[in-house]
């Protein structure tokens, strides 16, 4: 019969070897943690990639194979301005996002059905919303279609296009000018 001195080594034993197994387990648990915190923390403040696929953005983005980069500074709307390109979570598909340029922000008037039907009704924008179209207006489902957007399904403005063959990149800028101040 072992002595209870024996035994309480041979567990204390057990322990040490177990406890390497079970310090790697922790380091790798929390490196995974750690890993999947940074990349939360680099696509909510920094910006993250999205693919385009679509006709309703040509002919500025493909409708297929263009990668665009979102930067997420203008999440919510901020600093948004019209001309700009916005990702969007989509209105009407739940867990889709949606790429289509701003052409009002909250208290402008914009014509509800421009190139579809004729009919020239002008509607102001809601505060908290914005106006959004596909610049290639025959092929879009835009606001036309669903009205205008909660700037809080905004998640971004695309700043970039880029392919990988051959390499290719493609800041956009908002040639837009704000008209001079009546007097």
């Amino acid at each position: 019969m072992p002595s209870p001195l024996s035994t309480l080594n041979r567990i204390i034993s057990s322990l040490r070897s177990n406890l390497g197994g079970i310090t790697q387990y922790v380091f790798l648990s929390v490196s995974i943690f750690s890993g999947f915190c940074i990349h939360h923390m680099f696509a909510e403040y920094v910006g993250s990639k999205a693919g385009t696929y679509g006709p309703s953005m040509l002919p500025t983005l493909a409708a297929q194979n263009d990668r665009v980069w979102i930067a997420s500074k203008y999440r919510y709307g901020r600093g948004v301005e019209v001309g700009d390109m916005v990702s969007f979570g989509h209105p009407c598909v739940p867990g889709e996002v949606a790429i289509k340029r701003v052409a009002g922000m909250p208290g402008d008037f914009v014509m509800r059905d421009v190139y579809q039907d004729g009919n020239d009704t002008m509607l102001q924008v809601p505060e908290g919303h914005c106006w959004v179209l596909g610049d290639n207006l025959t092929e879009s489902r835009d606001s036309r279609t669903y009205g205008p957007i909660p700037l809080g399904l905004v998640k971004g403005k695309v700043v970039a296009k880029y392919k990988f063959s051959p390499f290719q990149f493609e800041w956009f800028r908002n040639n837009l000018q704000r008209p001079a101040p009546v007097e």
